[in-house]
């Protein structure tokens, strides 16, 4: 009976060990992608619930994170009666209530005000196929209970930072400089912003670098003067614009994401992001 006991303890004791090993593993995988938490953002139902996988290549450092999105994958919050699937009914407009939308997508739950740095380093495959006319985006500074105040989005062969300035009128969103696709594909490109979310219209900013390199400005009104966090992932709305019989068949999308952190300070984050790609060296 002892030595029964004794090997119980001992498995047990190995199963916490295994366990502990696993988490730091992954925590320290983690710390050379992001300095912040995420959750998963409307996610149950989804046929891919395990939509976002740890690799080493392609990597800026030893890991990246793989985002993959199958066609219309949609779910719907683990709590509250909103769903990417269908509308809640209580409000006639999709971009209220929910509905005709799938994503695979993260979100931090340490949210922010005012000033800060961001990174985002995105790898968009070779063979990677756009949805157009869906809808589609891959990161998004968002305003809590407002909506979003920056979406970095693929649109007609471009990736378009799209503004959304407080003022009441430009809901559409307001477009500066963007990047080809074609010229990022196969390859990493390094994003930074650098924004103020602020409800004075003479202080509020969002900039954005590419390789630390200054490529567009929006100057004015940031914020309702909310909290505010961070979204990556595959992110597609309007999926019934898709018209299989003028467009083929819905494509499964894949993008691969590095160097996810967020600072006070520039010189912080410039550091962060250079400790991540000597670590691949």
């Amino acid at each position: 009976m002892l030595n029964i006991m004794l090997r119980t303890t001992k498995s047990i004791k190995n199963s916490f060990l295994i366990i502990f090993t696993l988490s730091i593993f992954n925590n320290v995988s983690a710390k050379e992608i992001t300095n912040l938490s995420w959750e998963k953002s409307v996610y149950v139902g989804k046929k891919l619930s395990n939509f976002r996988e740890t690799v080493s290549s392609p990597a800026i450092g030893k890991k990246a994170w793989k985002i993959t999105l199958l066609p219309k994958d949609c779910g719907r919050e683990r709590e509250g009666d909103y769903s990417d699937c269908k509308n809640n009914g209580r409000d006639p407009v999709v971009g209220h209530g929910g509905g005709d939308r799938a994503r695979s997508e993260y979100y931090t739950p340490t949210k922010f005000r005012g000033e800060k740095w961001h990174s985002v380093s995105i790898f968009i495959p070779t063979d990677f196929k756009s949805v157009e006319p869906v809808s589609t985006s891959f990161f998004q500074i968002y305003e809590s209970k407002e909506g979003p105040r920056l979406m970095l989005r693929p649109k007609w062969g471009v990736l378009e930072p799209r503004y959304y300035p407080v003022n009441g009128m430009d809901s559409a969103g307001v477009v500066h400089k963007t990047l080809k696709i074609e010229d990022m594909k196969g390859k990493w490109t390094t994003i930074l912003f650098h924004t103020n979310m602020s409800k004075d219209p003479k202080k509020g900013f969002m900039k954005m670098y590419v390789d630390d390199v200054l490529y567009n400005v929006f100057e004015g009104r940031t914020s309702f003067g909310g909290e505010h966090y961070i979204k990556f992932g595959i992110y597609h709305s309007w999926i019934s614009r898709w018209n299989d019989k003028v467009d083929g068949k819905y494509p499964k999308q894949e993008i691969f994401y590095d160097n996810l952190f967020r600072t006070n300070k520039k010189k912080k984050l410039l550091k962060l992001i250079q400790k991540n790609w000597e670590n691949n060296q």
